[in-house]
């Protein structure tokens, strides 16, 4: 995951899915990518047990997923879980991206994520599903916040 720290701000959105495409290629096969995204799901942060309630739940998942969207100043820091590893690793990898921007730079932001990384060859069909899903969440929090912000 990309962390920024006071001296570096943080990584643009088309940034971090450079390197995440970077991390993938390193991969030799679908299996080490696999592996790369259990890796992100063990190194993620806790998660807290207060926000696994079905507000936060991503409809349309078959594993059970949390993302929570978080306001920090202007931005919008998301916070996500998983029950499977695999999809958490998908999860970690989504809030990473789009965490520390301002809700109308992820509106503008129209990367497929799924194409652009290797997410829609790895997956299968269900879990692919399941991270549209969350990506869609995503925009809706980011939608939703630009809605109240302008109202």
């Amino acid at each position: 995951m990309i962390a920024p720290d006071d001296a570096c701000p943080t990584p643009s959105i088309d940034e971090k899915i450079a390197h995440y495409r970077q991390q993938f290629a390193a991969c030799e096969d679908v299996t080490a990518r696999y592996a790369y995204l259990i890796d992100l799901a063990r190194r993620a942060l806790p998660f807290p047990e207060e926000f696994r309630i079905d507000p936060f739940r991503v409809p349309g998942c078959l594993s059970r997923v949390w993302l929570v969207p978080r306001m920090e100043s202007d931005t919008i820091r998301y916070v996500s879980d998983s029950d499977a590893l695999l999809v958490k690793g998908t999860v970690t990898l989504i809030s990473d991206v789009y965490s520390g921007h301002t809700p109308a730079e992820i509106m503008e932001n129209t990367t497929d994520l799924l194409t652009e990384l290797p997410l829609g060859f790895i997956l299968s069909m269900n879990r692919r599903n399941g991270a549209y899903f969350m990506l869609r969440r995503v925009k809706e929090y980011a939608q939703r916040r630009l809605t109240v912000s302008s109202a």
